[in-house]
């Protein structure tokens, strides 16, 4: 009989031009899948944490959150074993909590399940962090409710995470860092494109301070490299995909610049879409977020990966994650913008090469059944830490 593992996820939360935080989820559920496990959605929503959108009503955002919850559950194969509970309650309540005391365990992606009742259903309880220095920052130098007390194990994007005190706040807890998995299946090699890109909120969630510090978000790491396109002479071309209006000075000031700059609403509607941009890119240029890169912390995007396992080279800005993941052919991190444009250069001089180089390192180290099985060693090895 399979393994079975329910996946804590956020896609009727996010039912607008959001498919791209939808396929984090999506992910790490056909990670598990892929390795032959039972898989099973779960999300929590309430009319309050719906987002407001400009000429809906609430019962229209909540009409509207249900029918993407159906239409991306339909799309990747996951009607039959997903449950969403609205304002607490659920339609197949019973089902979802007789698949859940069989499984192995949740892991709750970002702690975004919290109700008590459904948490004591699992034998054991698995926190995946995707925000790495701003989850402990929130924790301790906020004091907000992260939901980290409800978990027996904790795993974090943050491939060199470390909670010194100074840069990271002390959490007390053991975190294992994890790669961001891809299913290859899903992202085919596709040879060529024209212009180098990137899909981003521009500034996401709000800046954090912590001992004296602000911690921002992309804003202003792509001020630095606003002269980019210039050094190529029209050469090389490169275009950010964002949720800046036509009308936004940020915008106008980019344009001037030589950048090609897009709206994500019609590229993040649906996967297709989202996989054409990719699919249809020369690679991905992508500066982090300020928070990111002033800890150290090692992230590294879950979006990089499909773009490598398209066979689209990837210049990224380090956050600590070269230490840990082989750079050099198909992936090139900088700090600078001489890095940066070296880093494009030397891609460009021999691009199929790094084009083949990219799709290996996705199979050799982002491959989700991989990550799903590391994960799960992880898991059975581990001895139970709690926050203190």
């Amino acid at each position: 009989m399979a393994k079975k593992v329910v996946i804590g996820c956020r896609i009727a939360g996010y039912p607008i031009s959001a498919i791209g935080i939808n396929l984090v989820f999506i992910q790490w559920a056909y990670a598990f899948r892929n390795l032959g496990w039972d898989v099973w959605l779960l999300e929590e929503i309430t009319q309050e944490s719906l987002p407001k959108i400009k000429n809906y009503n609430p019962k229209q955002v909540l009409k509207l959150a249900l029918s993407h919850w159906k239409l991306i559950t339909s799309y990747f194969d996951f009607v039959e074993q997903s449950t969403i509970f609205i304002n607490g309650e659920a339609k197949n309540l019973d089902a979802f909590l007789h698949f859940a005391r069989e499984s192995s365990f949740l892991l709750n992606i970002s702690g975004l399940i919290r109700n008590k009742n459904l948490l004591s259903a699992f034998k054991k309880r698995v926190y995946l962090d995707l925000d790495p220095t701003f989850t402990q920052i929130w924790a301790k130098g906020y004091g907000c409710d992260m939901n980290l007390e409800a978990h027996d194990i904790f795993f974090t994007v943050g491939l060199s995470l470390k909670e010194d005190g100074k840069r990271i706040p002390f959490t007390g807890i053991n975190w294992i860092p994890t790669f961001p998995p891809v299913c290859l299946e899903l992202w085919p090699k596709r040879l060529g494109g024209k212009r180098w890109s990137t899909i981003t909120h521009w500034c996401g969630y709000p800046e954090v301070n912590w001992e004296g510090k602000i911690y921002g978000n992309k804003a202003s790491e792509f001020e630095k490299v606003i002269e980019l396109p210039l050094f190529f002479d029209g050469k090389v071309l490169f275009q950010i995909a964002s949720d800046l209006q036509e009308d936004h000075e940020i915008r106008n000031r980019f344009l001037s610049k030589n950048w090609d700059m897009l709206s994500v609403s019609a590229i993040a509607s649906d996967f297709e879409s989202y996989r054409n941009f990719i699919g249809t890119s020369r690679g991905e240029f992508s500066v982090v977020k300020n928070g990111y890169w002033l800890s150290d912390c090692g992230w590294f995007s879950d979006r990089t990966v499909c773009y490598l396992a398209m066979g689209k080279p990837a210049v990224i800005q380090d956050t600590g994650w070269s230490r840990i993941i082989p750079t050099g052919a198909g992936l090139l991190p900088f700090t600078t913008i001489s890095e940066a444009i070296d880093a494009i250069k030397r891609i460009e001089k021999d691009y199929p090469y790094h084009s083949m180089k990219a799709r290996e390192l996705a199979e050799s180290l982002f491959d989700s059944v991989k990550v799903a099985q590391k994960m799960v060693e992880q898991i059975e090895g581990s001895a139970k830490r709690m926050p203190v």
